[in-house]
């Protein structure tokens, strides 16, 4: 095999499991999903958007969009929510399932929610008293970090 041949090869081995540098472009609220316009008009009605960002991970797009709180909002590609970081003031109770603000209420009284994060395996919390919280799908606890 001649050198040229070689480094076709390896090159073709190393390519697939190269990091994949994502790109961020902002874009404008009028750009994002329907479904998270729908959600900020409605959630967060009271905000302004300041920012949005789109971020391309080989084929995986999300949004990123800062309100003028402070409040950070993620978005997958199709406009669903997976991430709510209020710090330091609350998440709206009514964007936190009902089982996981019970079992805050009962286990954490006084303590407020400042960030939710969903993906497909269930909920991460963080509570103002800097305790971690790890949901299941079926709102179990799997693990709590401090």
């Amino acid at each position: 095999m001649n050198a040229k041949k070689i480094f076709v090869w390896v090159l073709m081995l190393l390519l697939p499991s190269a990091p994949s540098f994502g790109r961020e472009f902002v874009i404008t609220r009028k750009e994002l999903p329907q479904a998270a316009q729908i959600f900020i008009s409605t959630k967060f009605k009271d905000k302004k958007v300041m920012l949005v960002k789109k971020e391309m991970k080989m084929r995986i797009v999300n949004y990123d969009v800062m309100l003028n709180d402070g409040t950070k909002l993620e978005f997958d590609g199709k406009g669903e929510w997976t991430e709510i970081d209020c710090k330091p003031s609350a998440v709206p109770a009514t964007l936190v399932p009902t089982a996981i603000v019970n079992y805050v209420k009962k286990n954490y009284p006084n303590v407020k929610i400042i960030q939710i994060e969903r993906d497909r395996w269930g909920y991460e919390i963080d509570l103002s008293n800097g305790f971690d919280i790890r949901f299941n799908k079926q709102f179990k606890v799997v693990e709590i970090d401090d």
